[in-house]
C-alpha cells in the first residue's frame, strides 16, 4: 500500500514538524520491514530456527544507530520537502534511501555475528555448569583478587593464598577451545570447585566486569562481591 503525504508547506516550524513525523515513519519502515526482511530473506535456510533472535538482536543494534540515523533521513527529507509538495513515503525509501540499505544489510550482518557468538558463549557456560554439578566441593571458600595488571591471586578462607591447581581435564579444554588469561582463571575456578567465592575486584573496567559476570553465570548463588574500602 502506497502512503503520499501531502507536505505543502514552506514555513521553517511548519516544515521541521512535518520532517519529523515522516522521519518516525521512515524509521518504522527501517526497522520493522527493510530490516526484518533483510534478516529473513539472507537466514532463513541457514539459521531457520534461530532467525527471530537474530532480528531482536539486529533491533538492539539499530536502537543503537538509531539517533544517527534519525538524523540523516530527517535531512534527507528536509531537502526534499523543500523542493516538492507531496511525498511518497514507499517511493522515497525505495529510490532516495538507497544508500541506506546498507545500514540494513551492516547492522543485520553484525547481528548474526554478535548472535553466534553469543549462542557459542551460552553452550561453552552449560559445558562449564556440567564440570560444577559432577563434581563435589573441594574448599568451603574461595576468594578472587582481580588485580589491576588483570592477573588474579586466589587465597582461602584464612587469607592463605592458593597456588594454582592444575586439573588435567580442564587445561585440555582451555587448550583445545584456544581461550584467553581470564578464561583461564574460570577454568581454575572449576578445577577447586568451591562452595562460596568471593570477589574483589581491583581492575573494575570492562573486561574485569564481563568476567565477573562470567562466574556470576556459572556458579551463580556461590558468588558474591566484596566492596573496596
Amino acid at each position: 500500500m502506497e502512503l503520499v503525504i501531502d507536505v505543502d508547506v514552506k514555513d521553517t516550524l511548519h516544515v521541521e514538524q512535518v520532517c519529523k513525523e515522516i522521519t518516525g515513519l521512515i524509521i518504522n519502515i527501517m526497522k520493522n520491514k527493510l530490516l526484518k526482511e533483510y534478516i529473513l530473506q539472507n537466514n532463513s535456510d541457514t539459521y531457520e530456527w534461530d532467525k527471530d533472535d537474530i532480528y531482536m538482536c539486529s533491533l538492539d543494534l539499530f536502537e543503537k544507530k538509531e539517533p544517527f540515523i534519525s538524523y540523516t533521513v530527517q535531512n534527507k527529507v528536509y531537502n526534499y520537502i523543500l523542493n516538492n509538495d507531496y511525498l511518497n513515503i514507499d517511493g522515497f525509501v525505495t529510490f532516495r534511501m538507497k544508500e541506506f540499505m546498507k545500514y540494513i544489510s551492516a547492522i543485520g550482518d553484525i547481528a548474526l555475528e554478535e548472535y553466534l557468538i553469543k549462542k557459542d558463549q551460552d553452550e561453552f557456560i552449560s559445558v562449564l555448569k556440567y564440570f560444577i554439578n559432577i563434581q563435589e566441593e573441594k574448599i568451603d571458600l574461595l576468594r578472587v583478587h582481580i588485580m589491576n595488571d588483570s592477573s588474579f591471586i586466589l587465597y582461602d578462607k584464612y587469607g592463605n593464598k592458593i597456588q594454582n591447581i592444575e586439573d588435567e581435564e580442564i587445561l585440555n579444554m582451555v587448550i583445545r577451545e584456544n581461550l584467553n588469561y581470564e578464561d583461564f582463571l574460570i577454568s581454575t575456578l572449576l578445577s577447586l570447585c568451591p562452595k562460596k567465592i568471593e570477589i574483589l575486584d581491583s581492575l573494575k573496567n570492562n573486561s574485569s566486569s564481563e568476567i565477573v559476570d562470567t562466574i556470576k553465570s556459572i556458579f551463580g548463588d556461590r558468588v558474591s562481591i566484596i566492596l573496596q574500602n
